[in-house]
């Protein structure tokens, strides 16, 4: 069982790991985070046990909020989609998420195992919870039946479309939270009209 002061360090690691990689890139060293945290490097490895694995934990906080807005169930598909949208449109918007990510894309031809985790622990695993939110839409006739992977990716390009890589770039052009919102909504509202329990045929069996 954890107890309270053995949390209270697991945190602090964290939020040193995340202090200084913002600060410095991924080239930090645990030396220098356990420093930050105020422990032993073996304190380090003993919670987390490798630099990557430090990583993904702080990439999956950073995934926490986001993840919380999907729930496969009966509630208003509408709200869940919007809500979700909007978080997540709102997290990838901020500067210390851009850093992130900019350290990732920096690193991974480096450290290939790092980046094949943290797409597994984020993106990849946010794709695969709105697949499950989709399906079970799709199951109870909210949605119409389709391939719910396929669903969540097509979602998320109407949701964002290129405007992470702008941010990367330094040239966004949905800067407020208004202009944010405004976009994902309309996604929303495009991609419940397109996937309508009435919809004549689904992309899929048209392609084929």
């Amino acid at each position: 069982m954890t107890t309270p002061l053995a949390g209270a360090r697991h945190e602090r690691v964290r939020d040193a790991a995340r202090a200084l990689w913002l600060e410095h890139g991924y080239q930090t060293s645990m030396d220098a985070i356990a420093r930050r945290a105020g422990c032993s490097k073996q304190t380090v490895y003993a919670h987390f046990g490798s630099k990557e694995e430090l990583f993904r934990h702080v990439v999956e906080d950073l995934m926490a909020p986001i993840m919380a807005c999907l729930e496969p169930g009966e509630g208003d598909l509408e709200a869940t989609l919007t809500a979700f949208a909007r978080s997540y449109g709102d997290t990838l918007a901020t500067a210390e998420t851009q850093a992130r990510r900019r350290i990732a894309f920096t690193e991974a031809p480096r450290y290939p195992d790092l980046a094949k985790g943290l797409y597994r622990g984020g993106l990849g695993h946010l794709v695969d919870r709105l697949a499950e939110v989709l399906g079970e839409a799709m199951r109870r006739g909210a949605l119409r039946r389709d391939d719910p992977a396929q669903a969540a990716e097509l979602f998320l390009g109407l949701c964002f479309g290129v405007e992470s890589e702008r941010h990367l770039l330094g040239v966004a052009r949905r800067r407020t939270l208004a202009e944010r919102h405004a976009w994902t909504d309309a996604a929303v509202a495009a991609f419940l009209r397109a996937y309508a329990p009435s919809f004549p045929l689904s992309l899929s069996r048209k392609q084929s």
